[in-house]
């Protein structure tokens, strides 16, 4: 098969992306299928990348365009996809937005829809669904851009201090990969400032919530097969170095070279505890009507668990963790891909099989 390996993007986490598609790419391969490398540049233009290597910086020599209704295009030639991987993150990639350009320009497109993307990425309303759901989930207060535009710091700590507690935890509505998030113990109206503003600069909301302390943090991995369902991977313990030096899973910490974090599988947690995350990731899933794959996040405190986040577009680096938590349950990347490509597929053909036109037509 023909598949377009879609990575980079406009986004902080372009070059995450990139090494995300340097880990899937030779398994793409030994699959047997022929990949077309597709980059996106940090302004948000496509391009077919030559060669069988993944640079660390886009080609632009050959621009693509995507055409609705007929795909993708290099040179006014088609490309004739059977099927894209998009390993990108975060804006524009993992949001709906790209989910919701294949789908108009009938590529099918493995993982998450428009929908699912787009709930996973802003924490808030999907947060909303957890609940909805009977997930706990991490108290938190969301700030709208006309919130930020009229602040009294003053009133806003006490309103925060009341509502969430004395230590806060404060991040971007819709991103990822610990890019403009801050924890602040002991708060004040200058730290507090300055962490909601660098929250902004990567959403145009941000999401503020109580900064749970004396926790472990665990992940799971979810992948949607034909034979066996929905299977959850995990949970694993995220094992942190610098832990206590940042307050939280940085990005540094997460891609970085040094004191790099690390999964631990299995968790070692109680099985009735264990038992009770893999319920939760399975029903948060389900909530945004996720298709595909996912990681879920979650964190235990004196034996109390809050999911943190859902993942939908989960990183495929070698310090990833949900290759390994793929891994603890026998699945290869090999198989982990096909499996996402045969969904992808049985996907089209059922949404081609809908009725599209007008009664009487």
């Amino acid at each position: 098969m023909l598949i377009g390996l879609i990575y980079g993007g406009k986004s902080g986490e372009h070059e995450v992306s990139i090494n995300s598609a340097k880990g899937v790419y030779s398994p793409l391969c030994a699959l047997g299928h022929q990949v077309v490398l597709i980059g996106i540049t940090t302004e948000g233009l496509w391009f077919l990348q030559q060669g069988n290597c993944i640079h660390t910086t886009i080609q632009r020599d050959l621009p693509l365009c995507v055409v609705p209704g007929k795909g993708l295009y290099c040179n006014n030639e088609p490309i004739p996809l059977d099927a894209a991987l998009a390993v990108t993150h975060g804006y524009g990639g993992e949001d709906g937005n790209l989910q919701g350009l294949c789908l108009l320009a009938n590529i099918p497109l493995c993982g998450c829809d428009t929908v699912s993307s787009a709930l996973g990425m802003h924490k808030d309303l999907s947060s909303k669904l957890f609940e909805r759901s009977g997930i706990p989930t991490v108290p938190s207060v969301l700030l709208t851009k006309k919130d930020i535009e009229r602040m009294d710091m003053e009133n806003l700590k006490q309103v925060l201090s009341a509502k969430l507690g004395p230590h806060l935890f404060v991040k971007p509505e819709n991103s990822g990969s610990s890019l403009g998030v801050q924890a602040l113990v002991n708060l004040d109206n200058d730290s507090l400032f300055q962490a909601i503003m660098e929250a902004h600069r990567y959403s145009e909301r941000v999401l503020i919530q109580q900064l749970v302390q004396d926790m472990v943090e665990v992940e799971c991995g979810l992948l949607d097969t034909s034979d066996r369902g929905l299977v959850v991977a995990g949970p694993g313990l995220v094992i942190d170095p610098a832990k206590q030096k940042q307050g939280f899973l940085s990005y540094e910490h997460k891609y970085g070279q040094v004191d790099t974090a690390h999964l631990q599988v299995p968790s070692l947690l109680p099985d009735e505890l264990e038992q009770t995350i893999r319920t939760y990731a399975k029903l948060a899933f389900t909530a945004i009507k996720g298709e595909g794959y996912a990681r879920v996040d979650f964190f235990v405190t004196q034996q109390k668990i809050f999911l943190n986040e859902i993942n939908t577009s989960p990183g495929m680096t070698k310090t990833s963790h949900f290759p390994t938590l793929m891994q603890s349950l026998g699945y290869s990347m090999e198989q982990v891909l096909q499996i996402l490509i045969d969904s992808a597929l049985k996907k089209k053909v059922e949404t081609d099989a809908y009725c599209y036109l007008p009664p009487g037509v």
